[in-house]
């Protein structure tokens, strides 16, 4: 469980390193006016360059123009957000320093080949999709060695992607996750060919090759009911 505190307004911040932010969803004690200052405040600040901040998280919902204003934040190390209509990732080409990256909620993403920029990531999680279908860009990020790719498992949403053959480019992945999600071209060979994978879990899929029950039976299968 995260204790850090969370902050919703700019003023509320003192230079720390690590930043949880709730921006959005305010309650009724705040006027719409209020809200959209507090909106304004961080994109003025995200906007303006590079901050102290190396841990940035959002807990509400992160709109474009807050996720557009992130270009400014070059620095960071991690970044998480929990969702938001947010839907060009261009906003992240620039983040060299980036080690862990977590797209939650991602469901007006249209494309991710803006990641194939992010050459130092370790982590990726990318929950929630919806239009986005080709992922070949994962396949650039050869530094990714925990990967998490799916739809909305809460409500059991489905996402469809053509093909995981950028895999193939991953030899240094270690832990793979491909929850609420179907491979269209139903080829899931790719995950037996991965010399480092430890742990390994995807959603069953009719006509999958090859079949789920070969793919438990790999050293890499994470049994949870274990």
């Amino acid at each position: 469980m995260d204790d850090r505190e969370i902050i919703t307004s700019v003023d509320e911040y003192t230079g720390e390193t690590q930043v949880r932010i709730a921006a959005t969803q305010l309650g009724p004690e705040f006027s719409r006016t209020q809200a959209q200052r507090i909106v304004a405040g961080w994109v003025d600040f995200f906007s303006a360059g590079p901050s102290s901040i190396e841990d940035l998280q959002f807990v509400t919902r992160t709109p474009k123009r807050l996720f557009d204003a992130l270009a400014g934040q070059t620095q960071l190390r991690r970044l998480t957000l929990k969702w938001g209509d947010y839907e060009d990732l261009h906003a992240l080409t620039g983040m060299a320093h980036l080690l862990e990256l977590h797209l939650r909620g991602a469901s007006s993403v249209r494309s991710i080949d803006p990641l194939a920029e992010l050459t130092s990531v370790e982590t990726l999680e990318i929950d929630s999709l919806r239009h986005a279908r080709v992922l070949d860009a994962v396949g650039a990020m050869a530094s990714v060695r925990d990967l998490e790719l799916g739809g909305d498992w809460m409500s059991m949403r489905v996402a469809h992607v053509e093909s995981i053959g950028f895999l193939a480019a991953m030899p240094q992945l270690e832990r793979l996750r491909l929850h609420t999600m179907v491979v269209d071209d139903l080829d899931y060979s790719p995950l037996l060919s991965i010399p480092k994978l430890k742990s390994l879990r995807v959603m069953k899929a009719r006509g999958m090759s090859p079949t789920y029950e070969a793919l438990e039976a790999s050293p890499a299968w994470d049994d949870l009911n274990a």
